[in-house]
């Protein structure tokens, strides 16, 4: 009986160890995100790097700001020493349930949104959704976890990994909900963003897929014109002409095609288009791609000044064995992006 006592009580111990680490992991991540975000927006003013967890547009400014700058600061101090005083408990368990409140707005905002036709979301439910759980649970656990006096060895690292695990899924979830989603809409261009083509001029599965998405734009009257984006790849082929000679065949008239014949990459693409967007008076843009790179894309065009609609090309029936390799790919290109898109706030670049 002893051992079965002192078993079930090593459980509960460890159960209480686990979830104490990944409530002061997700208190550190998000703390840790929001503070850089809010103290970007003292520089900018402009509040659209929250958009990528939570919306607080529907508040004054001024509000917006001050509960984002209180809430990463009270998430982060309790990640650090979550032996806190009762009234600073409460106002984390406060500051978490506000933000399951206002998460929860943004879910009403996005079926609002999707009822207008503003968007085709790839999942029928919203990331703010699985945000404002996150900060229900979060609430509930700063509220009823009592942290013993002395902390027990190796609670910091597990908080550390709770938190780069979450760090991992962040832009997986970015992928999943936002890349999937497409937010098509009357432009003035739209940007296909090159892939491989093989040396006889072929086009790989995926720009095929990205290919027939943009020609579906030009089609349907959503957009005048065509931006072909790509350089020349290892099999010495120019993906911007096989792209455009992929578009003459489909019936899009020389007239709407723009190429960029040195889109080697993501940064070049939207340096080089950036350029032609101003030389050709183009103001609304979408751009094509897979769901995987949207949202890289869509933070490559933000640190570039510019504020795009993505459009994600689905598979046309083959299907791609490499995406999970390219999907894990853009979990730390997510991150890089972000912080160049911070650093323009910060720094006014």
């Amino acid at each position: 009986m002893a051992k079965g006592t002192k078993s079930a009580g090593a459980s509960r111990g460890t159960r209480r160890f686990a979830a104490l680490a990944m409530s002061r992991g997700a208190a550190l991540f998000f703390g840790v995100y929001s503070l850089a975000n809010a103290l970007a927006r003292l520089r900018s003013t402009d509040p659209s790097q929250d958009l990528w967890w939570i919306d607080l547009r529907f508040l004054p400014a001024w509000i917006g700001a001050s509960i984002a700058l209180a809430s990463a600061v009270l998430l982060v101090a309790y990640a650090l020493r979550p032996q806190a005083a009762l009234w600073r408990r409460r106002l984390t368990v406060a500051a978490c349930a506000l933000l399951a409140a206002c998460a929860l707005q943004n879910v009403t905002g996005f079926y609002r949104t999707w009822g207008a036709g503003g968007l085709t979301p790839g999942v029928p439910v919203p990331f703010s959704l699985v945000i404002a759980t996150a900060f229900v649970l979060l609430a509930l656990g700063v509220g009823r976890l009592k942290p013993a006096t002395k902390r027990r060895a190796g609670a910091d690292i597990a908080m550390v990994m709770a938190a780069v695990l979450l760090a991992a899924l962040f832009p997986l979830a970015q992928i999943a909900f936002f890349g999937t989603s497409d937010y098509r809409a009357r432009a003035d261009a739209a940007v296909i963003f090159g892939a491989k083509v093989t040396a006889d001029g072929r086009l790989s599965t995926s720009l095929a897929d990205r290919m027939r998405t943009g020609v579906e734009l030009y089609t349907s009257g959503l957009v005048g014109t065509l931006v072909m984006s790509g350089g020349v790849g290892e099999s010495g082929a120019d993906e911007a002409s096989a792209m455009r000679a992929a578009a003459l065949h489909s019936g899009v008239p020389a007239s709407a095609i723009l190429l960029d014949h040195k889109g080697v990459d993501t940064d070049a693409t939207v340096h080089n288009t950036v350029a032609m967007f101003r030389a050709k008076g183009i103001r609304r843009v979408l751009v094509v791609s897979q769901g995987y790179h949207l949202p890289r894309i869509k933070l490559a065009y933000r640190a570039a000044g510019w504020n795009v609609r993505t459009v994600p090309a689905p598979e046309g029936g083959t299907h791609i064995t490499q995406t999970p390799v390219f999907i894990a790919r853009e979990v730390p290109a997510f991150w890089v992006y972000w912080m160049r898109s911070l650093a323009r706030d910060v720094l006014g670049r």
